[in-house]
C-alpha cells in the first residue's frame, strides 16, 4: 500500500495551480467588466478560488515532500 490518499494531492501540480489562478483572476475580471454584483460573482468565484488554494497547497506539499 502507498501512503498517497486520493484527492487533490494525486493530481496537483505547479502548472495546474498556475492555470487555476489565471482562470480565477480572468473570471473575476470578466465578471467585473460585465457589471456583476458581489453576490453573483461570489457564487462562482469563491468555489473556484477554494479549489485553486487547495491545489496550490497540495502541489507545494507534494514538491516539499519530494525534495526532502
Amino acid at each position: 500500500m502507498t501512503d498517497d490518499r486520493p484527492g487533490f494531492r494525486s493530481f496537483a501540480s505547479a502548472p495546474l495551480a498556475i492555470a487555476l489562478w489565471v482562470v480565477t483572476v480572468g473570471a473575476t475580471a470578466l465578471f467585473l467588466a460585465l457589471g456583476w454584483n458581489l453576490l453573483q460573482m461570489a457564487i462562482l468565484i469563491v468555489p473556484l478560488a477554494a479549489v485553486s488554494v487547495a491545489v496550490t497547497v497540495s502541489a507545494l506539499k507534494k514538491t516539499r515532500r519530494g525534495t526532502g
